[in-house]
């Protein structure tokens, strides 16, 4: 139930001066939850505390993605600068998404193959040596990756040699838009340099000394990843995946109202109509804070200035910088739905790339939608005579909202009606993992209705819904953005 907190009991205050502060907490999310669902069903299943108004968390990169195909126009490769800037056998390839990062760790062996642009003819594998703002460029992000040149040794088995350029040809020429698709073939363990001396250093922890060196007859011996051990060999290379510390913010939401004297005391206005200003402004803060969770993109933090502000980081519907950015049907060709075909062909294909991540994301995954993507989806089931869609009336993390079922190839997907998704924004459904979604309200700055708060002399009284709060939206690739084109 609903708890109060204010300054000492009752009894102790005979100048109609004490203040109390209702606080709902979880019970906020029960009204009206048709109008506010994500924040309804977010809040119902998983909401937690935050001390601080920033707050981080941290996401492990999995061991399991082995592959990755990546665009390689212009834009998307770059030169090494700085102290390797004249290593033509080196290049910087920059990722389009940040789950596409994943594949990648420092020391791996990547087999390479490309398909509509050109590689040096002689380099059939890349040793990534760098990930991230490390990497040897002007402006390093954390979308690049560094590669060196390789091939395998012909006369060695399970070993890899460096591969160096001698026209001063690029490695990967960025005049030449393609696939590059790479395949990890092992990790690279100790080197030998020159052919001859071997050197006690893993192919993750190379020195930048010693990656500028790297020359011809130099090789990787590789001992993991598949590849059988010698018997009686050493203790092999520690793998060193990424792991991603990321953070969002609370954001301040205030609604006030005002009751005069008169409507107060009056027998036909007074409760009533106090009561049903706590209930509209109720809902009014409860819309703003759905349409932030949405449509805001990336976090703004304090400004250095007399009134700074802070707003968290939303989904990023409409083309904002939100969170998802993977899975966005905004630049997402594969999340984007032929609204024409009239058919589930398109929905087949959809569930196939949203639940591409089986190990961070679940098997199910709430769409809260418009209108127009449930007729698309009735008309599509009701030609389609094999076809039945499931209408019921959810329970505990649904929170009582009806709901639509499409179990696609791989996964579930619960369709749930979003009344701000429809008119400027019908075009888009939001797909959410809440294995990964919490909502963070700010210790003590839950939902709460803060009572006769002014006391100017004005013969009325202002009370106020306040809440602080963001959201923790981790693993942003098992969430999705559709869109109906």
């Amino acid at each position: 139930m609903a708890t109060t907190y204010g300054t000492g009991t009752a009894g102790q205050f005979t100048d109609a001066s004490q203040r109390q502060v209702l606080e709902l907490g979880k019970k906020v999310h029960m009204y009206n939850p048709d109008v506010t669902p994500i924040f309804t069903v977010a809040g119902r299943s998983s909401t937690m505390v935050t001390p601080v108004p920033i707050f981080e968390w941290m996401e492990d990169e999995y061991m399991i993605k082995k592959d990755v195909t990546l665009t390689t126009t212009a834009a998307q490769t770059d030169d090494v600068t700085g102290a390797n800037a004249a290593q033509e056998d080196q290049v910087i390839v920059i990722c389009e998404r940040r789950a596409q990062l994943e594949a990648f760790e420092t020391g791996a062996i990547y087999k390479a193959t490309m398909t509509g642009g050109t590689i040096l003819s002689t380099v059939t594998h890349l040793l990534c040596v760098r990930i991230g703002k490390s990497c040897e460029h002007a402006t390093a992000t954390d979308l690049m990756v560094q590669f060196v040149g390789m091939k395998a040794h012909g006369s060695l088995v399970n070993n890899w040699l460096v591969v160096p350029n001698a026209d001063g040809a690029d490695l990967l020429p960025a005049n030449a838009a393609g696939l590059l698709k790479l395949e990890y073939v092992t990790n690279a363990g100790q080197y030998y340099d020159a052919g001859t001396a071997i050197v006690n250093t893993w192919g993750n922890n190379l020195s930048n000394a010693q990656i500028k060196a790297l020359a011809a007859a130099d090789y990787f011996q590789g001992n993991s990843g598949g590849v059988g051990w010698a018997e009686g060999a050493s203790v092999g290379v520690e793998t060193k995946k990424k792991v991603r510390r990321l953070k969002n913010c609370t954001q301040i939401f205030r609604e006030p109202y005002t009751i005069t004297g008169t409507a107060n005391a009056s027998k036909y206005y007074g409760g009533p109509e106090l009561a049903r200003l706590q209930a509209r402004k109720l809902a009014k803060i409860k819309g703003d804070l759905e349409y932030a969770i949405l449509t805001q993109g990336a976090l703004a933090l304090d400004a250095t200035s007399e009134s700074p502000t802070r707003t968290f980081q939303g989904f990023g519907i409409g083309g904002s910088a939100g969170v998802v950015a993977t899975l966005n049907g905004e630049t997402n060709t594969a999340c984007q739905v032929d609204e024409s075909t009239q058919d589930l062909d398109a929905m087949d294909g959809v569930c196939e790339t949203i639940f591409h991540d089986m190990v961070s994301g679940s098997m199910k995954k709430t769409v809260f939608c418009s209108n127009r993507w449930l007729k698309f989806m009735t008309i599509a089931a009701r030609k389609d005579s094999s076809t039945q869609l499931v209408a019921e009336m959810g329970a505990d993390a649904t929170a009582g909202l009806r709901v639509t079922k499409f179990y696609g190839p791989v996964g579930e997907l619960e369709f749930i009606p979003h009344p701000l998704l429809n008119n400027a924004l019908d075009e888009y459904a939001i797909a959410i993992d809440f294995n990964n979604f919490n909502v963070r309200p700010l210790a003590s700055r839950d939902m709460q209705l803060r009572s006769d708060i002014v006391k100017d002399g004005h013969d009325g009284r202002t009370d106020e819904w306040l809440m602080e709060v963001g959201m923790e939206i981790r693993n942003e690739q098992t969430h999705a953005i559709l869109k109906l084109v």
